[in-house]
């Protein structure tokens, strides 16, 4: 049930809750649903950034090139938890607007219902992989083995994850005016 918290408790005969507490809990309930989506904006602009990474990396000479490999994994780890976070994020976010609007959270209301929230599932399953073959290189690199096949199929699931990037933005954004 997606009514103002006033029409669903005067509906209810539970409490009365006069225009301007309602009109506040509308508007908390939108900040709250909106973290999650510019969270994740913040994310995407890092990912994108990382992605530059294989452009660089060809103009790079030796010296500079190592310390750039350090960078790119280091910043490769915050990503990834970053990424847990924003998904933590959705969940708690979807929690307290359920509270606010309907005064109890079910279990169906946090089950993703619809490709968007399948996909960021999927999307952090992409990038549990991705981080293991990150680190597979990286072990590799270190012992003095061959990384190139590791490192070339890590660079592939990440332009794999680009495209699935921007489709799960576009309808979270759609999906974001169920809420609004």
């Amino acid at each position: 049930m997606n009514a103002p918290p006033s029409y669903a408790r005067l509906k209810k005969r539970e409490l009365k809750i006069c225009y301007d507490s309602a009109t506040f809990m509308e508007a908390l309930a939108t900040i709250v649903i909106l973290l999650h989506p510019l969270a994740a904006l913040a994310i995407i602009r890092e990912f994108f950034n990382q992605r530059k990474w294989r452009q660089e990396r060809i103009k790079l000479s030796n010296n500079i090139r190592k310390d750039a490999i350090l960078r790119h994994e280091k910043m490769g780890n915050r990503i990834f938890l970053y990424v847990i976070l924003v998904i933590c994020l959705a969940f708690i976010s979807k929690m307290i607007y359920f509270q606010i609007n309907n005064g109890v959270v079910t279990f169906s209301d946090l089950v993703p219902n619809h490709f968007h929230g399948w996909a960021g599932i999927i999307g952090l399953l992409l990038m549990i992989y991705l981080k293991q073959l990150g680190t597979k290189a990286k072990k590799n690199r270190q012992n003095k083995k061959p990384y190139g096949k590791v490192s070339n199929l890590h660079g592939r699931v990440s332009d794999v994850m680009a495209y699935l990037i921007i489709i799960h933005a576009f309808l979270g954004f759609l999906y974001l005016f169920t809420y609004l």
